[in-house]
């Protein structure tokens, strides 16, 4: 009897463990897929944006289109848009809708080989000319930049011709005042509806001369103390809005977490997010082969996180953090770079697998892909609806879902006690 009583206390616990472990767990379920067939400008999506008044935009390679729920529409240059490819939308208090080509410039690019016969041309033979005159009777073709803002009716493009330091617009954020701040390839502007001012940026440690890449910023966050916190290939910047002091940090693994560095290497920050209990979560473009491109800054320490079936990917290009407190990451595995040679040529290609996406409930990671019905294990960028159904932007349409029994961390144990 004692045996018996043992055996089920044993098997009780087991079960127990197993329970708890389904019940932490999330399910996955898509729902329908829009692809090109539907109405979408493209099939590969980048990504997804519900504004105020319900519609849906799909920002792809070919244009930006909209879904009032029963027809698309697509919007391109013709119709006022800087560029086709759209991989970041964002409205505004007053209902203004921004258009951009996001972060996703160079990354989309990878797949294709790069021509590296120049490095056996000698010098003197490479035509380096900066301003080359197209064949008379030829008009030059000036690709059109910068930010689209549409008010419902028609398009106006901003460039640096309005005040913007670049016409690259890789973030926007807009603060409590109304204020819009755009990240670009030489530093933040703000914009108050009328005027764009950029930010200054003095050296860090007395400097007054940053390298090139501390400019280039990607990404922007705002922490509950009102201060700004900048993402560029460099690394993070920290910026006091009230005394306009900044502090610069370097995040790679070869020096102290967060310490002020006058020179680092590229960090290749893509995207900033603070969770609901203001960490700051930042991803990278990287090619680690041991670590993904996710870290984690808890205001005393920043953790790295190594790759595992769960995180599969050490290049990650996007965060979102959904309605209950979870955390999807969007990105792929880099693999080292490939040369390729003939009698003819020399080529490069920088090969990648595709990840799918992964979320993060506060105290565990899980990745989704092809295998849970995702169109493509190639995820851009994911969007939750107003009606809490999540969106992923992918290389094979977009795909509506639910995310299933996500428990956080806090309510997991919650439910427990």
């Amino acid at each position: 009897m004692k045996k018996h009583s043992c055996l089920t206390i044993l098997v009780l616990l087991l079960l127990s463990n197993w329970i708890v472990s389904l019940a932490h767990a999330a399910e996955f379920k898509i729902e329908k897929t829009f692809t090109q067939t539907d109405g979408l400008a493209s099939n590969t999506v980048l990504t997804i944006f519900e504004d105020s008044r319900g519609n849906m935009w799909f920002g792809t390679r070919e244009g930006v289109t909209r879904y009032d729920g029963e027809n698309f529409r697509t919007f391109t240059t013709e119709d006022g848009l800087a560029k086709n490819r759209i991989g970041l939308i964002f409205e505004d208090r007053r209902g203004m809708l921004w258009f951009a080509d996001g972060v996703l410039s160079d990354v989309l690019e990878r797949g294709k080989p790069m021509d590296m016969s120049w490095m056996d041309t000698p010098l003197s033979e490479l035509d380096i000319t900066p301003h080359n005159e197209p064949p008379e009777g030829v008009a030059r073709h000036i690709p059109l930049k910068g930010v689209s803002r549409y008010d419902g009716e028609k398009f106006r493009i901003f460039t640096t011709a309005d005040g913007l330091a670049r016409d690259t617009v890789k973030d926007i954020f807009e603060d409590e005042s109304g204020t819009l701040w755009f990240a670009t390839g030489a530093g933040v502007s703000h914009y108050d509806g009328e005027t764009f001012n950029t930010i200054t940026m003095n050296g860090p440690m007395g400097r007054q001369i940053l390298p090139d890449w501390w400019g280039r910023i990607t990404a922007i966050a705002q922490d509950t103390a009102g201060n700004f916190w900048f993402g560029s290939e460099a690394g993070i910047t920290y910026y006091n809005l009230k005394t306009s002091d900044f502090r610069y940090f370097g995040v790679n693994s070869d020096f102290t977490p967060f310490q002020e560095m006058g020179e680092v290497h590229t960090a290749h920050i893509t995207d900033l997010q603070f969770d609901a209990k203001e960490n700051l979560w930042m991803s990278q473009d990287d090619t680690d082969e041991e670590y993904v491109g996710i870290r984690q800054y808890n205001g005393k320490k920043l953790t790295s996180f190594p790759q595992s079936e769960a995180l599969p990917m050490n290049s990650v290009n996007n965060i979102m953090q959904d309605s209950k407190g979870n955390l999807w990451f969007t990105g792929v595995k880099r693999l080292p770079p490939k040369m390729h040679e003939t009698e003819d040529s020399v080529s490069m290609t920088f090969p990648e697998t595709e990840s799918g996406v992964s979320v993060y409930n506060g105290g565990t990671f899980q990745n989704f892909s092809i295998d849970d019905g995702l169109p493509s294990n190639r995820v851009w960028s994911v969007f939750e609806d107003s009606g809490g159904k999540l969106w992923f932007a992918t290389d094979a349409g977009a795909a509506v879902g639910v995310h299933l029994f996500a428990l956080n961390a806090d309510n997991y144990s919650k439910t427990q006690k």
